[in-house]
């Protein structure tokens, strides 16, 4: 069987070479030689993805016109001992749950006393050969079994979403508590890609991961690649191949060489160092199977993407920063890591896991008195809708929150006994959220501030200086919403004059800065600012640290610029707020990104002397404020978004 599964075929090695002749004539051998039918006894899971993922591959580039490994008169016989084979892998399916038995054979089938216990990946990860046969054959026995087999692992997944090791085909039940990897076909359907955000997310949070070799001219990974390839040539290299290592510390070596030595390991190493290999500028939809065999379908042989997923998939929108390898990638380009990361790293090349809260809460709010757990919530109290569900009553709804892999907050992954899934959106509308901020009945004069920002015009001898263009009575003052923060000093009191009040409401207005020291507000401000606004922008620490920071250094309140236009109102954890000692006098405020800009801009025009100092007033007038409910409003929960949620409230 390993002689199938090292059939030459046209991989990025082959690719790169042009090697057409010795592709030929691995098919006619193959096509002259091979036969299933064989009292022999297979693994499942190697005997599909190492012979019928070969079949499969050079199938595809035998018949597959206008590319170098065409063969003008091949018929298809890969593609009918691939048919063949799969009809023969086809009864290990027949359980009760779906999950295949972990060998089979090939002439008779299932035999008896055959072992009950598979492995996840064995079980889980046979949808790319299977599906693939399915579409070309038009036979969609074997597709439909491997999708029942993949949920069938996935389905019993743990609360946490990560799955075992060792899974009983008969009754499902998990037989190994360890933690395996995650795998998902990528042949368009929703489902899949759904799978693979949720488990590798999972993953991501519950184990240390690293990332995988993402690019060819990378010195880093060249020099990885490179070490692997000194190892494998002076530890494991033969006159017949390279033996497996039996003992490390020995070096002993087996008296085989595994299959996978020739179809992953040396390609991936070939395609690391082979920098032009048109694999590299090929931008189809082929992917490298388990067992490194291409596979590239055709548009006949795709499932459309429906609407729903269309739209999560806008292109690349986000630079390396949205990356968890930014940091590697900000050395590349010669920009300082702050001392926070530094702190971080280990001299042998990892980093300990971080720190992830992860939120189980059995009711919202969460500073809210424990209630017992709703096990059935009514739909009038929990609602289903086309593009998610919508909360009338938070009480007693479980929710299961975890920390997005953007960094950018969180999600609510569970509700109850319901899955949100990527794309979904959780409406909250339940007005009680909203109790605890006071008891006076109009709530809107605590969530939006309406802010005036206003200047002078400089001395005309400066302009002339100074070359700066006159200014007109529009640069002079803008209004803008805010949205104030439920904690720290309260901005539902009418502007006043009173010096031992908040300042950041009194009616003579307040001077507004930046400190180009401390742009975040995360850090002790290196000088005081007696009641003066800071200008700061979100991001690095929480709102409440900011707003400490700020009362430390004597302001009267920070503006937050937020990073995006999603209106909130920042809140944190009540201990927290008891922690921080008195926050009455000091307010936060936060604006929205294009707010922020407008205002930034002002700012910047005050530094360069085109205008004088910028001042800022609490305006009274509320019936200002637009009034209308903001369809980007998100729930905040001890200062973290939740970022697919929106507040109707």
């Amino acid at each position: 069987m390993n002689s199938i599964s090292a059939v030459y075929q046209p991989s990025s090695i082959s690719y790169g070479r042009d090697d057409r002749q010795g592709f030929e004539q691995a098919v006619k051998n193959i096509i002259n030689w091979v036969s299933f039918d064989v009292n022999t006894k297979p693994q499942v899971f190697e005997t599909t993805i190492r012979v019928m993922g070969g079949l499969l591959s050079g199938h595809i580039f035998a018949n597959q016109s206008g590319q170098p490994f065409y063969l003008p008169w091949y018929r298809g016989e890969l593609l009918e001992m691939a048919h063949d084979l799969g009809e023969r892998l086809l009864p290990a399916f027949k359980t009760p749950t779906g999950l295949p038995y972990a060998r089979i054979n090939l002439r008779h089938g299932v035999t008896k006393g055959e072992s009950l216990e598979t492995c996840t990946a064995g079980a889980g990860s046979l949808i790319l050969e299977f599906a693939t046969l399915s579409r070309l054959t038009g036979d969609d026995r074997f597709e439909k079994a491997a999708h029942k087999a993949f949920f069938g692992i996935w389905n019993r997944k743990s609360d946490i979403g990560l799955v075992g090791n060792t899974i009983n085909t008969w009754t499902g039940a998990w037989t190994s508590p360890e933690v395996t990897g995650i795998g998902a076909g990528a042949l368009g359907d929703v489902e899949y890609l759904d799978v693979w955000e949720e488990a590798y997310a999972a993953v991501m949070r519950f184990s240390r991961a690293t990332d995988g070799f993402w690019a060819t001219r990378d010195p880093f990974y060249l020099d990885v690649g490179e070490r692997v390839l000194f190892d494998l040539i002076t530890r494991s290299k033969v006159d017949c191949g390279l033996a497996g290592i039996q003992d490390l510390r020995t070096n002993k070596r087996d008296d085989r060489m595994e299959s996978f030595a020739l179809s992953e390991t040396l390609k991936y190493l070939y395609l690391l160092f082979d920098e032009e290999n048109p694999l590299h500028s090929n931008d189809s939809n082929y992917v490298f199977t388990t067992e490194g065999h291409i596979l590239v379908l055709g548009r006949q042989h795709l499932k459309p993407i429906s609407a729903s997923r269309r739209k999560l998939l806008g292109g690349l929108v986000r630079g390396v920063r949205s990356r968890p390898d930014f940091e590697y990638a900000r050395s590349l380009v010669g920009l300082a890591p702050p001392q926070k990361d530094i702190d971080t790293w280990s001299p042998s090349g990892w980093c300990e896991r971080p720190h992830v809260d992860l939120f189980v809460s059995s009711s919202l709010p969460l500073d809210a008195p424990p209630v017992p757990e709703d096990l059935s919530p009514s739909l009038l109290k929990l609602g289903v809708l086309p593009d998610g569900f919508v909360i009338q009553n938070v009480t007693g709804i479980r929710t299961h929150i975890v920390r997005r892999l953007d960094g950018n907050g969180y999600d609510i992954r569970k509700l109850g006994h319901y899955t949100v899934r990527t794309g979904h959106i959780v409406y909250i509308n339940d007005s009680s959220l909203l109790a605890h901020l006071d008891g006076k009945k109009n709530i809107a004069k605590h969530l939006d501030v309406l802010l005036r920002f206003y200047a002078e015009d400089v001395d005309s001898l400066v302009q002339i200086q100074t070359r700066l263009p006159i200014t007109t009575s529009d640069d002079m003052q803008v209004l803008l919403v805010g949205y104030t923060a439920q904690f720290g000093g309260a901005l539902d009191m009418k502007p006043h004059s009173d010096p031992d009040s908040l300042q950041f409401a009194h009616q003579g207005g307040v001077n507004v800065y930046r400190d180009a020291d401390n742009p975040l507000g995360c850090v002790p401000y290196k000088y005081p600012h007696p009641s003066s606004v800071l200008v700061i922008h979100r991001g690095e620490c929480t709102f409440l640290e900011k707003l400490i920071y700020a009362r430390d250094a004597s302001a009267a309140g920070v503006i937050v610029i937020s990073d995006d236009d999603v209106i909130i109102n920042p809140t944190a954890n009540m201990d927290e707020i008891q922690a921080a000692g008195d926050l009455s006098h000091t307010a936060l405020v936060l604006l929205p990104l294009k707010a922020g800009e407008i205002l930034l801009e002002m700012i910047s025009r005050a530094e360069q002397g085109i205008i004088s100092q910028v001042r800022m007033v609490v305006q009274d007038d509320t019936a200002d404020i637009p009034q209308s409910k903001d369809p980007n409003r998100i729930l905040y929960i001890n200062g973290h978004p939740l970022r697919n949620t929106r507040l109707w409230v």
